[in-house]
């Protein structure tokens, strides 16, 4: 595998997401249309350029609702009565098109600014039902038209040929400056769960055929009930939410035709660019074998070693990662709309001595650490099932799995060496608005403190105060969050009433949660006590010693000596870099600041990362963590002797 990238020049790719609403044909939509831009250097045919990333899947869901019953690998979904007729009920799916090859055409305009045909460029294949055909309207004046109308048309099937014949013009519309974009159903499609309850909530599961109301999933990684991966009866259930979305292909990413094509395109392969897909793990020889090149003739996507086979149709899963090969002299821009998750995702690890390339799915750049969580993670390489399906981690790298990362020296080699796998509460570090020369941060300006409340204030004017058992160390401009603090209710007069609002003598009032428990930014800070800023507060202090104030924690069970990286996010600020250190007694020491930074103006994000992960060749560095780009790929070593195909759900990078 090393030699396939040996002593070549590897760029940086640089993946920024930006966000547009999405708009979905059902329900609300777990992801964020955005735009992916990877930045390609200039490279040759003696040193390519190297680049991987992910593109995710191609847009936005166009199916999202509950499971009606799952049997095999076969999952249905309600239908509803046709408002035409309703004894005719309908189901929400294009019937037969979501495991096809999709065709292509493109439209005619006359000079009334109608359309006069439309062409097929591409017939499609494995099309099992009639497809539909979208037009778009007229969108740019066309002069002298009086009347705007979109054309419509419809496809003439070959049932014989899975494909379509023709394309017959129905309506031919009116007031169109250019011609319309035909787009025809059709594509691979996958299922993807997307229940907040679900353990596999995002699987994707490809679909080989479908009804317009029932699909037939390709569960193929499931071979029998040791393998780490679980049958469909395991993973559906009615009422479950899911969502069907479109995958990439070859074509459909990187452009079918010379025009469309980003790439550089050559007859010769030696000249084109080539885009490496990794070869699935049960097909893999652990060589450079494994990495298949595909490249754009002109005319078509086909493979390098053997050009007479065409694989513009080729699919991209969306885990799935690419490399891509620059081969021509110039720098690249390439710009791929599609979506990204914002909630939690899995990655599919191979069984032993197998590769796969994954990706950061998260509109985000992340640390290691936050994607695999450490109750995914184990030190024991025997044969149980559980420890088969988890990643392995040891003080050896030869012995651990592998992630690397593709950068501008080559791989970089990344393993979990074993740190901080037992951590018995994780620490919480809040921080303020930076007090420092230019809104820079100073350590007094993180907190992770907390104690019990002795008194809450209920007065009719000015801030709640809260007055807590001891000193609370804390500083003007902390947040405050309250908890578990119990009040009996009152009225604009402070006098405490009961359920129906009548006053009641003095500890007989309706005991409620208090109102102050919460998030408050604190002010006027004494020794013991500080005030909630525009907090206002309808409940008498009921004392319970259950009342607490926490600015965060210290943590516990963090191996001693180690030292913690820690993000700093938000706050209108940039530039601040910071670790937490750990004491032998396994809690957060200390904080010490390598850069403050600057602007600060409100409170940042403070995210503490357990760490672990070594690098190869990076000695016995403080920090062990790696920072993972927005849709940048990596490529997972299984070395776990007896480790099992199986999916390992990510943790969610959404704040809580």
């Amino acid at each position: 595998m090393d030699s396939l990238f040996k002593n070549r020049h590897f760029p940086t790719a640089w993946l920024i997401w930006f966000f547009v609403p999405a708009k979905l044909w059902c329900g609300s939509h777990s992801e964020s249309m955005g735009v992916l831009s990877v930045q390609l250097k200039a490279g040759s045919v003696e040193a390519p350029a190297f680049a991987i990333f992910s593109p995710g899947v191609k847009q936005s869901s166009i199916f999202r609702g509950p499971v009606k019953s799952v049997s095999e690998n076969n999952v249905t979904f309600y239908r509803t009565p046709n408002i035409a007729n309703p004894a005719n009920l309908l189901g929400p799916l294009p019937a037969g098109v979501l495991n096809s090859s999709q065709a292509r055409a493109f439209a005619e305009v006359d000079e009334n600014g109608s359309v006069s045909a439309i062409n097929l460029t591409y017939s499609g294949s494995g099309y099992l039902d009639t497809p539909n055909i979208f037009l778009t309207p007229p969108t740019d004046e066309k002069v002298g038209a009086s009347t705007f109308r979109s054309a419509t048309a419809a496809a003439l099937y070959d049932t014989n040929l899975k494909n379509l014949s023709a394309i017959s013009v129905i309506a031919k519309g009116r007031g169109y400056n250019k011609a319309p974009k035909v787009t025809i159903d059709g594509g691979p499609h996958y299922l993807k769960i997307t229940d907040p309850d679900c353990n596999y909530t995002g699987f994707h599961f490809p679909i080989i055929a479908n009804s317009d109301h029932v699909v037939e999933l390709n569960n193929s990684a499931d071979n029998d009930n040791m393998d780490g991966v679980p049958s469909l009866n395991e993973v559906f259930a009615q009422g479950m939410v899911v969502e069907i979305v479109k995958g990439w292909t070859l074509g459909s990413l990187f452009g079918h035709s010379a025009e469309e094509l980003q790439l550089q395109a050559d007859s010769n392969a030696s000249r084109a660019d080539w885009v490496y897909l990794l070869k699935e793990p049960h097909h893999q020889n652990r060589d450079s074998s494994d990495y298949v090149p595909h490249f754009h003739d002109g005319t078509e996507w086909k493979l390098v070693y053997s050009p007479t086979q065409k694989t513009s149709d080729q699919c991209i899963a969306p885990d799935q990662s690419v490399i891509i090969a620059r081969r021509s002299d110039s720098n690249l821009t390439l710009t791929i709309f599609g979506t990204a998750p914002q909630f939690t995702t899995s990655w599919y690890l191979p069984e032993f001595n197998r590769t796969r390339l994954v990706s950061n799915p998260y509109p985000t750049e992340l640390k290691i650490s936050d994607l695999i969580g450490n109750d995914r993670i184990t030190t024991d390489s025997s044969s149980s099932e559980i420890n088969a399906t988890h990643w392995l981690a040891n003080e050896e790298q030869d012995i651990a799995d592998n992630i690397l990362i593709l950068n501008s020296s080559g791989w970089a080699t990344y393993w979990h060496d074993g740190t901080n796998l037992h951590i018995t509460d994780y620490a919480k570090i809040s921080a303020r608005a930076g007090t420092g020369f230019g809104g820079a941060l100073t350590q007094a300006d993180f907190s992770m403190v907390n104690g019990q409340i002795t008194s809450i204030s209920n007065s009719p004017s000015g801030n709640v105060v809260v007055t807590t058992s001891e000193n609370h160390l804390l500083k003007n401009g902390f947040w405050v969050t309250i908890s578990d603090a119990l009040g009996r209710l009152t009225n604009e007069n402070k006098d405490q009433i009961d359920a129906s609002g009548m006053v009641v003598d003095l500890g007989d009032g309706l005991i409620i949660e208090s109102p102050v428990n919460g998030k408050w930014e604190i002010t006027n800070v004494t020794t013991n006590t500080f005030e909630l800023k525009e907090c206002k507060n309808y409940a008498d202090f009921y004392d319970t010693g259950e009342a607490v104030w926490s600015t965060g924690n210290k943590g516990a069970g963090y191996d001693a000596n180690s030292t913690l990286a820690l993000s700093i996010t938000g706050g209108g600020g940039f530039g601040a870099q910071a670790q937490a250190l750990v004491g032998t007694d396994g809690t957060i020491s200390s904080i010490n600041i390598i850069h403050g930074g600057l602007f600060y103006t409100h409170p940042p994000t403070i995210t503490v990362h357990p760490g672990g992960w070594n690098k190869l060749g990076r000695g016995n560095a403080p920090i062990k963590d790696l920072t993972i780009p927005p849709g940048s790929g990596a490529l997972l070593i299984r070395k776990h002797p007896h480790g099992i195909r199986s999916h390992i759900q990510l943790r969610s990078f959404l704040p809580e």
